[in-house]
């Protein structure tokens, strides 16, 4: 419903300052011929290009779009259904128009159609099926998907066999489970996206103030409490903190390690790190570090000892005594995307829906991408209808859980993959005209207060990014938990730099809304790598891998949480689609 506030904010979008007598009749207007204020806007400029050379509305200019748009459509939409009967009393159906009878059914067949009954016009806008229209021939569900014998397979489990076996009891109807999402050090959360407007200085600046903060942070946590210039020369052992970046137009090597000063303490310069002197190491461009070594000559850092822990303690999930959950609480995670190579059925999606309405979990968290820009079936222009309408029908596919599971919340975050959405990371909030009380938006990354229990999540592929540009030596142990943890330690989403080509990144909004708040209780981190759990410096990292791989169907994940007093557990599996 059309509002002065939301009518004012679609104005404001354009630039253009509306008077309140003027918002007053627009409302009128929206709610007489029942148009939403996005719509009507856009009819207005629409209009007003064509007829006004784009002058702000007024009383009279709104008169005349009524008079010349909104009525003649009206007048369209009620045109009656007219009878008219030929000499044989045969009943002839004209749309829109009356037409004389006539005793010459031969030249009268001509023109109309005559019937032995009236038409009857079904309204068949509330079966529409979740399925994208396309100018090409519909192939249906993808035959390996259709034909896989594996559905609803537990594939992996973790946890505790008490909370396992409990770990698909339904939701009651009275469970209400509380949920905010967590603000960035600023208190602001992401909702509207400002990009492209960064000057060098004021990035430079940005990076440098990230290099700072969490270079404070790993030496508060390894008792150092004093750093100098990397390019300081000293044949004494010192302390300096920089970021390592590669000096060669390659992938990161140890004969090319650079680590990079702040401005206050190196005046930003750089310098060479000698790793020979290191027994273990894990590096990758991007990462914030504390090393411990000399400079003999100033032109050469070598490293004896690195330290790369920067996480914050985990927060108390008692924090908040009213909101705190007491009991269990029940998650389904998916990853994006949900439909086969092939086609454009949303198998998938539809399949996950059903089993979100069976097992009724408290809290649903999607990841994107819906839409990949990279789909086959998007990149051979067949699609009958815009990217932004066919989204729109998979969120409406979500609404029957509004009564199927009314205690169940869906959280959806975005993706900068998605072929109707914005192209930039960190990503906004998808958006559609229809609200769902049960649907939610949220950015890409976003932090989560799910009752106390915090829950990050992220639909980038950072695992992987990290992974093609790491170096190690003498490291051991599990390669995906080593990757997990360089997100935790970094407090940061995305803490490669520079950033993948696929994936822009705008430095202030990387700043603002890709740091971590706070340290998750349970971090979501959807890869192509293979599906894992696994517990990583007391945060629990979830990677349900997707949903659909190839033509094939892929894997969801299924958590408990259950909150005893001061005791936490986690236990989650996962499930073949």
């Amino acid at each position: 419903m059309a509002t002065e506030e939301l009518l004012t904010e679609q104005f404001q979008f354009l630039g253009i300052t509306v008077q309140k007598e003027v918002l007053a009749k627009c409302v009128s207007l929206c709610e007489e011929y029942d148009v939403d204020a996005e719509t009507f806007v856009e009819q207005w400029m629409a209009f007003s290009l064509t007829n006004l050379n784009g002058a702000p509305p007024n009383l009279d200019s709104l008169d005349s779009l009524e008079r010349k748009e909104f009525s003649k459509r009206a007048d369209r939409l009620s045109a009656p259904v007219k009878d008219a009967r030929t000499s044989t009393g045969t009943s002839v159906a004209v749309y829109g128009a009356s037409v004389a009878t006539q005793p010459d059914n031969e030249v009268l067949s001509k023109y109309i159609a005559v019937t032995p009954k009236r038409i009857k016009v079904e309204d068949t806008s509330h079966k529409r099926e979740l399925t994208a229209a396309t100018y090409s021939p519909k192939t249906g569900a993808s035959s390996k998907y259709s034909t896989r014998g594996n559905a609803g397979t537990v594939l992996h489990s973790y946890g505790d066999d008490d909370l396992l076996q409990a770990i698909t009891t339904p939701s009651g109807p009275s469970d209400v489970i509380n949920v905010t999402q967590v603000p960035n050090h600023d208190g602001e959360l992401y909702t509207k996206a400002m990009f492209g407007f960064e000057l060098l200085p004021e990035k430079a600046s940005i990076y440098d103030g990230h290099i700072s903060y969490v270079s404070r942070h790993i030496m508060k946590k390894a008792g150092i409490t004093e750093s100098s210039s990397v390019r300081h020369k000293t044949q004494t052992e010192v302390t300096v903190a920089g970021r390592v970046e590669c000096d060669a137009d390659a992938r990161l090597n140890p004969k090319c390690v650079v680590l990079q000063g702040t401005w206050e303490h190196s005046l930003s310069q750089a310098v060479p790190v000698d790793l020979d002197g290191l027994k273990q190491y894990s590096l990758f461009p991007g990462q914030v570090v504390v090393m411990r070594g000399t400079n003999p000559r100033g032109d050469k850092f070598l490293a004896q000892e690195v330290f790369c822990d920067g996480a914050l303690p985990l927060p108390d999930h008692r924090a908040d005594m009213i909101n705190a959950l007491q009991g269990n609480m029940s998650m389904v995670v998916a990853a994006g995307p949900y439909t086969t190579s092939d086609n454009l059925s949303y198998e998938p999606l539809k399949d996950l829906v059903a089993y979100i309405s069976t097992h009724k979990p408290h809290i649903v968290i999607m990841t994107g991408p819906f839409m990949d820009a990279d789909h086959a079936k998007l990149k051979d222009n067949t699609l009958a209808e815009t990217y932004k309408a066919l989204f729109e029908k998979l969120i409406d596919s979500l609404t029957e859980l509004g009564t199927s599971c009314p205690s169940t919340k869906i959280y959806i975050v975005s993706s900068h993959k998605d072929a109707f959405h914005l192209n930039i990371f960190p990503t906004p909030p998808y958006s559609t005209r229809r609200k769902h009380p049960h649907v939610h938006f949220v950015p890409d990354p976003c932090t989560l207060n799910i009752a106390g229990i915090i829950v990050g999540a992220t639909s980038a592929d950072v695992l992987m990014q990290i992974s093609q540009e790491e170096i190690s030596l003498g490291m051991g142990g599990d390669k995906l938990a080593r990757m997990a943890s360089h997100v935790v330690s970094q407090q940061c989403y995305s803490p490669l730099f520079p950033a993948p080509p696929a994936q822009p990144t705008d430095a202030a909004l990387w700043a603002q809304h890709a740091q971590m708040p706070a340290t998750p209780h349970v971090l979501v981190l959807p890869s192509n790598f293979r599906y894992f759990v696994k517990e990583v410096n007391g945060t629990v990292v979830v990677n349900p891998e997707r949903l659909t791989k190839g033509t094939g169907g892929g894997t969801f994940a299924r958590l408990l949480v259950r909150v005893d007093g001061d005791a936490r557990q986690v236990a989650a599996q996962v499930v073949r689609i």
